[in-house]
């Protein structure tokens, strides 16, 4: 795979800087996570050679925003002049007994943490002392959402690592050059800039209003009525619907908890097949099957549930790093026992939030919103309040993959929680998927009998699809013959038994 520095972009857009912003409160953070469990503990020197390897291909691992000030310019990703790869990448030992659950209650830990924005928004973790099953070792790998979303994080994750134990020598990239800039300086680069571009930007307005001015007296009917439209799927998109947030769910706090499932890639889409769905389809049917249960369990009735799933957005020509995605948003059915209907409530759903025609309405009104003081922004912020799930599936890495001479056994993805009760990300690697929640335990006040009615829905699903079908045999003539004389002897026998019944009733 062969990347360079001029796939990235350096501006900061809105939504990102919006990210940024965000890392200022505990409820707003949005730093994604991964949990490699390896099968030895790596060559700690491998490692960093790796990982010096990735910072100069998927350049974002150097750099840092720096913010123009007083508003004048843009912000913009610049090359870190203090970058120092021991900062972001750390060893440290896990308490006894080193199993799954002491991994996961210490990623909760750092994935809340806030990030230092003055460097490179990542950190790295290798986490010695495992001792869960094959699992000798831990490798946790932290990322702003600003840097990226999940589609280009596993662009990082495939130069990370390896298609063998043996350590690959690849040939480094020229060290980037650091850039020594601060907020005057972006400044007064980004009033000389705007000052250059006034008037090509003046004209391409002319150009663009005159292009639509003609459109809409060549075309007014349709110009109008694409208006029209684009205005009401804002509407649908931005307003909160007629599905209420659970009741069970309403709580918010700053208690977090990490849990993973796990099942074969086959398994899903042999059920995907079964159920003329995708395998999208069928983790998000168990997501809604699985909320039933739980809510059932607790004696909590509801219809349903807003939930929220990522739509990528991007394209060939996009930067590597970047966010390039939308919210579609859903009403997860919870009364629906059938799964074949409600499997296809779900897709008639996810095809109709795909196709509003303002899908990308956020990346229009982040530019608005970023100028707002923080104390309004934590008051949109709670617009997020009413979701209760946000669910991800990112495609994942097939083959088996290692990193520092030590094998990949499992890896966990998990998301930010934004204001919202649970976040699901889903993952496939080397022929299994890989389930991580993200939960805030005031509003799921039992995560493990949700992990529970989360892998009993999964595995009522996948088994519904393994049960054999019955057909009925065809029965041969003779057969059929047979039967049809039994049954005319019958009806004549009871002809005669009612006829005698009715005799005896009259005499």
């Amino acid at each position: 795979m062969t990347e360079n520095h001029s796939q990235f972009n350096d501006k900061v857009d809105a939504l990102e800087l919006l990210m940024l912003r965000g890392e200022a409160s505990a409820k707003t953070r949005s730093a994604m996570l991964s949990i490699a469990l390896l099968d030895e503990v790596p060559n700690f020197a491998a490692l960093r050679d790796t990982f010096e390897y990735a910072s100069r291909q998927f350049i974002r691992l150097r750099q840092h925003v720096v913010l123009p000030a007083l508003g004048l310019g843009s912000a913009r990703w610049v090359i870190d002049p203090d970058f120092n790869l021991d900062f972001h990448l750390r060893r440290i030992s896990a308490p006894s007994p080193g199993q799954l659950r002491d991994i996961l209650d210490i990623a909760s830990h750092i994935l809340q943490s806030p990030m230092d924005t003055q460097r490179p928004l990542w950190e790295v973790f290798l986490i010695e002392g495992i001792n869960d099953g094959n699992a000798k070792a831990a490798l946790i790998i932290k990322m702003h959402h600003a840097v990226s979303d999940g589609m280009g994080g596993l662009l990082l994750l495939k130069l990370l690592f390896n298609s063998s134990r043996e350590q690959i020598n690849r040939e480094l990239l020229p060290q980037p050059i650091p850039e020594d800039v601060n907020s005057l300086t972006l400044s007064r680069r980004g009033l000389n800039r705007a000052l250059g571009d006034a008037l090509p930007a003046i004209n391409r307005l002319i150009r663009s209003g005159t292009a639509h001015t003609k459109d809409l007296l060549q075309h007014p009917t349709k110009y109008i009525e694409n208006l029209r439209q684009q205005f009401e799927s804002a509407q649908r998109i931005l307003s909160n619907s007629d599905c209420h947030p659970s009741p069970l769910l309403m709580r918010r706090s700053l208690d977090r908890q990490l849990d993973v499932l796990e099942y074969p890639l086959d398994d899903l889409k042999h059920c995907a097949k079964h159920f003329n769905a995708s395998v999208n389809d069928i983790y998000i049917a168990a997501i809604a099957g699985g909320l039933q249960r739980y809510h059932n369990a607790l004696d909590c009735e509801h219809e349903a549930l807003p939930l929220a799933m990522p739509v990528s957005l991007r394209r060939a020509n996009n930067a590597n790093g970047g966010n390039h995605f939308a919210a579609a948003r859903i009403n997860l059915p919870l009364t629906e026992c059938d799964p074949k209907r409600r499997i296809a409530q779900i897709q008639h759903q996810v095809s109709s939030a795909i196709a509003e025609p303002a899908i990308n309405i956020m990346n229009h009104i982040a530019p608005l919103l970023v100028h707002l003081p923080t104390i309004a922004l934590n008051e949109l912020g709670d617009l997020a309040s009413h979701l209760d799930v946000q669910a991800s599936n990112v495609p994942g890495l097939r083959e088996t993959a290692y990193i520092g001479g030590s094998k990949i056994l499992k890896l966990y993805p998990f998301g930010p929680l934004p204001g919202i009760p649970l976040m699901l990300v889903m993952m496939s690697h080397d022929g299994a998927c890989y389930l991580g929640s993200h939960c805030d335990t005031a509003a799921v006040a039992n995560p493990e009998l949700l992990m529970r009615c989360l892998n009993d829905e999964f595995n009522e699903l996948i088994d519904a699809s393994k049960a054999p079908t019955r057909r009925a045999k065809t029965p041969r003539k003779s057969t059929v013959k047979a039967a049809t004389q039994r049954k005319a002897v019958a009806r004549t026998k009871a002809t005669k038994l009612d006829t005698a019944t009715v005799k005896g009733t009259q005499a």
